[in-house]
């Protein structure tokens, strides 16, 4: 074992001499600095590639195969997103992802890259070296694991998890750990190695995970799991889960049970770690959900933050995330969900002047733990605690500063767009200016005119009930605040170049 260690840190080193960055930044300025500060820092990279075109960037990851790819979402145009993706599949760089949008679109993108992180524009020069650190540290960890990799005289190997060619005679168990925190991997790995198993196990590191795979009497390996739990406890504070797969017959490989282990081990984003986690009847698949917030439902949410009512905010989340029973919903759904609510935060941060300084810099944590975390009970805490702060410093800042004119008579068309008769004077009468003045503000703030913007509201409404609903098109009219139901049908194509009987036909025909 000592051998293997000295075998690993040798190649470590060894990997550090020779590490490659590439830098794909539009703007030359950024890709310097970061190479300044790779220089300043000392940070163990020796070759730096700076490209400025998707182009460029594929033949350099094709020539140079680097380890990581500082990348600029915003570099990438719609029509070449697959090819890079694939790109960076072949080539398995880090990715450190960038972009000067913070959308849930540019999350998702850096989400099914596999990015170390997302970094949003302006950037913090300790944040980009925190980051490159860390994308430094999971390359390290993947190669120690390599060094790692079993024996050839383990009776299984990479071969037996990946390829569905090894016959499952129903006599093998699997055992899928995982730590909530995927850089005490190697110190979970170092753990095992010296574990007292009751029955022998072959070990199979992954870069995200490890897989025991067991052949022998199985009646002990639920215990043996709960063992290895308490025990890694009291080596490390880092949440730990297992999934076992016991021998069943009905899979026909271990290719097909590693990947049942895998979709077991979503379950933790609801039920959490420290867990050992069975098949089980609700666990086999998601339902499907309709991720964003209803009409009715942005109101109360607009309701409950003008209204500073925590305790019913707090009730709302946990009633909505925390009560949920299987089949639970999908996750990626929830996340989306999630920002849909944020995006009505937002709205309010505005209203109040909160969207800059330690609460825009809070707002863009909350983001990121939406996103990242592993477990919907720590997001529902995180959010609730920043809706308090949040709450907290609007309160005092309704005292000493009058809300945006602009933000408020936004807010009260959220609230009223569904009134037929809802006009420009209304809205201006509600913010106390005169109808004039405020259409020039609107103007000069928006861009656009009050009819434009109430016809692109109803419109927007419109698209997502004809996706998410059964309502006929005289019934979304009427809901979305049309009298005339041809009227609507007009306005409709005029903005989308569709009826909506023709839309809601197009979105259905892409779901199939």
């Amino acid at each position: 074992m000592e051998v293997r260690v000295e075998k690993s840190l040798h190649y470590i080193q060894r990997l550090a001499d020779i590490m490659k960055i590439v830098i794909a930044e539009r703007d030359n300025h950024e890709g310097v600095a970061i190479e300044w500060l790779i220089s300043t820092y000392s940070i163990p990279i020796n070759n730096v590639f700076v490209t400025k075109t998707v182009k460029e960037t594929m033949a350099i990851l094709e020539k140079e195969v680097p380890e990581i790819l500082y990348l600029e979402l915003d570099l990438i145009p719609a029509e070449n997103w697959s090819l890079l993706k694939r790109y960076v599949k072949n080539y398995s760089p880090k990715i450190i992802a960038v972009t000067a949008e913070a959308t849930f679109e540019r999350a998702k993108q850096a989400i099914e890259l596999g990015s170390v992180d997302l970094l949003v524009k302006p950037l913090d020069p300790v944040k980009i070296r925190q980051t490159l650190q860390l994308a430094l540290s999971l390359v390290t960890q993947q190669e120690t694991i390599n060094v790692f990799s079993p024996h050839k005289d383990e009776e299984y190997s990479y071969r037996t998890l990946f390829l569905d060619e090894e016959q499952n005679n129903g006599d093998i168990t699997l055992m899928l750990l995982h730590t909530e925190n995927n850089k005490k991997l190697a110190d979970l790995l170092q753990f095992l190695t010296y574990f007292p198993f009751r029955e022998h196990a072959t070990i199979l590191p992954l870069t995200d995970m490890i897989v025991c795979l067991f052949k022998s009497p199985t009646k002990h390996i639920r215990d043996e799991a709960w063992k290895i739990l308490r025990e890694w406890e009291a080596f490390s504070i880092e949440p730990l889960a297992a999934v076992i797969i016991p021998p069943n017959t009905e899979m026909k490989s271990v290719h097909d049970m590693y990947l049942v282990a895998r979709r077991l081990l979503e379950m933790t984003f609801f039920i959490g770690y420290r867990q050992v986690i069975l098949p089980k009847e609700g666990y086999e698949c998601w339902y499907e959900m309709d991720p964003f917030l209803t009409s009715s439902q942005q109101r109360e949410w607009v309701d409950m933050l003008n209204s500073f009512d925590k305790q019913k905010i707090k009730q709302w989340m946990h009633q909505e995330f925390l009560h949920m029973e299987t089949p639970f919903p999908n996750p990626e759904k929830l996340r989306t969900r999630l920002t849909s609510i944020l995006a009505q935060v937002r709205r309010f941060m505005k209203t109040y002047q909160l969207d800059q300084g330690e609460m825009e810099d809070y707002y863009m944590k909350i983001f990121s733990e939406i996103l990242y975390n592993r477990v919907l009970y720590r997001i529902v805490q995180e959010m609730l605690l920043f809706l308090y702060e949040l709450l907290d410093h609007a309160k005092v800042g309704e005292v000493f500063s009058k809300k945006d004119v602009i933000e408020r008579g936004l807010l009260y068309i959220d609230q009223h767009y569904t009134d037929p008769d809802l006009m420009l004077e209304s809205v201006a009468e509600a913010v106390g200016r005169s109808t004039s003045y405020y259409s020039h503000l609107l103007m000069k703030r928006q861009g656009i005119s009050f009819r434009q913007l109430l016809a692109t509201k109803r419109i927007n409404e419109a698209k997502r009930l004809l996706h998410a609903s059964q309502l006929s098109i005289q019934e979304i009219a009427s809901q979305v605040g049309f009298r005339n139901p041809s009227y609507f049908t007009r306005l409709f194509k005029e903005m989308t170049t569709m009826s909506p009987r023709e839309y809601r036909l197009n979105m259905r025909e892409g779901m199939e």
